[in-house]
């Protein structure tokens, strides 16, 4: 991932993105050690700027392919 301090918001050009988690049906709160997923957000406009999963190896093989 890269690093978030070197990340531009392509919606108003901010540089300063801060990272909130995701938990429950799709409620984003500041970032802290528990949470599913995390959201790098512009702190000037909102913007999501990326997401990401803290375990992507927890989605291997969920997605069954038809034989």
């Amino acid at each position: 991932m890269q690093n978030s301090h070197e990340m531009v918001c392509v919606q108003c050009g901010g540089k300063e993105i801060g990272q909130g988690k995701q938990s429950g049906y799709a409620t984003v709160s500041p970032y802290k050690k528990m949470g599913f997923g995390s959201h790098l957000i512009c702190t000037d406009c909102g913007w999501v700027v990326g997401s990401y999963v803290e375990d992507p190896s927890a989605f291997k093989k969920t997605i069954k392919r038809k034989k």
